[in-house]
């Protein structure tokens, strides 16, 4: 197999490629997971997010919830899509 380098690479790349200026301005649902390989305080996260619509810390999973825990992060998705249309709405 060896894929590891390869699979690194992208991460590798692009860990720098962000305009550290860059703002976001549309509503946005963010959650946290525990075991995920990079996680942001709230407080940072506002300073690039403007709109955060949703902040919702999970209780189990990693940097692939989807295949960790597929039940509840399929609740959080339609919770998080669904503050998203709410505002959208307003």
């Amino acid at each position: 197999m060896r894929t590891g380098a390869s699979s690194a690479r992208i991460y590798f790349e692009s860990h720098d490629s962000l305009d550290p200026d860059l703002r976001v301005d549309v509503p946005t649902a963010i959650t946290m997971y525990p075991f995920d390989i990079e996680r942001y305080p709230r407080a940072l996260s506002q300073q690039r997010y403007r709109r955060i619509v949703r902040w919702q810390a999970a209780p189990k999973g990693g940097h692939f919830p989807s295949l960790e825990a597929p039940h509840e992060f399929l609740a959080d998705l339609r919770a998080g899509l669904t503050a998203i249309l709410t505002q959208c709405r307003t």
